[in-house]
């Protein structure tokens, strides 16, 4: 579940909120929330870990019945993620277009171009691929609902630096020299 879908739940009128990563709706329970159905309403569609655990305190009791309302855990879309967790994952099936990491899995056995297609690309960046084919444009925006995370973007270290300036100079002093004799 993304923030996509918390926005959704709450338009319907649902009460959902999200504590730790995780996701309650408290629809049913916000006539008796002891403080009040206001509060929850002031909060609906946010993450209040930060007030449950904090700022009032909830008791265990409070923490033991929120399992009753549990209905999934958050995912953060833009979350880094490197491509040493992607090449590591085995069981899912992760493809990486535009910078973007969606996990196929569920989508798979309905994709149009059948799950081999996917299966060529798992835990790789598929994007001039999927550029080439020629996607639709509904088929962008379902790719949303895929969406779990973004290729973090590794700074390149002070030494390989050095070596390109290092081998730049070289290439331009062969060339000066050549042209100077």
């Amino acid at each position: 579940m993304d923030q996509n879908y918390i926005d959704k739940q709450v338009k319907q009128g649902k009460i959902i909120v999200v504590i730790k990563k995780l996701v309650y709706d408290l629809t049913e329970f916000k006539i008796r929330h002891p403080g009040g159905f206001k509060i929850l309403e002031k909060y609906n569609g946010y993450d209040v870990t930060r007030q449950f655990e904090v700022v009032i305190r909830h008791s265990e009791k409070a923490k033991e019945m929120m399992k009753e309302f549990f209905i999934g855990s958050f995912q953060d879309r833009k979350q880094k993620v490197s491509w040493e967790h992607i090449r590591s994952n085995q069981e899912k099936l992760y493809i990486v277009i535009q910078n973007n990491l969606y996990d196929c899995t569920e989508f798979a056995d309905n994709h149009p171009g059948g799950k081999e297609i996917l299966l060529l690309y798992k835990n790789q960046n598929a994007t001039e691929a999927f550029k080439r084919l020629g996607h639709s444009q509904e088929a962008k925006e379902k790719m949303d609902l895929y969406k779990i995370g973004e290729l973090e973007h590794k700074k390149a270290e002070g030494n390989s630096q050095r070596w390109l300036l290092f081998f730049i100079g070289l290439v331009i002093a062969y060339i000066y020299k050549s042209i100077a004799y």
